[in-house]
């Protein structure tokens, strides 16, 4: 079972927020395109066709943010962080959406740490 977060700040909600105003329902896609990985795509949620190799990992402000199953499975166990940031000039001929807003999504990594209280916690077993 996979288990992948994701957690995002005001400017992606705001983002989010401008976008679904604009273009009506979106999508946000991680797939393994050159640069993909560390960039997720953001889509009118007519052109995009989300296939079996995909899964939904979250949502952002109810927007479905899918990853491909096999990259999905590589971030189990990680908090995956989105963050905007300007594209600062630089030529992007992505397809996404967010680049057309002089922006890009991002995404940041966090390793899930899970904290067992004390009384949860098993005794180890006796020695022999």
């Amino acid at each position: 079972m996979l288990n992948v977060s994701v957690e995002y700040d005001d400017d992606v909600k705001e983002l989010i927020r401008k976008m679904k105003e604009k273009y009506g329902d979106i999508i946000i896609i991680l797939g393994h395109g050159c640069c993909s990985p560390t960039e997720p795509q953001i889509y009118r949620s007519s052109d995009f066709i989300v296939g079996s190799d995909y899964v939904e990992v979250g949502r952002v402000e109810d927007v479905p943010f899918y990853i491909e199953r096999n990259l999905a499975e590589s971030y189990n166990g990680w908090v995956l962080t989105l963050r905007v940031e300007p594209l600062n000039g630089a030529v992007d001929d992505s397809f996404s959406l967010d680049v057309l807003e002089g922006v890009r999504l991002r995404l940041g990594f966090k390793k899930f740490r899970i904290a067992i209280p004390k009384e949860l916690r098993m005794n180890e077993p006796p020695s022999s």
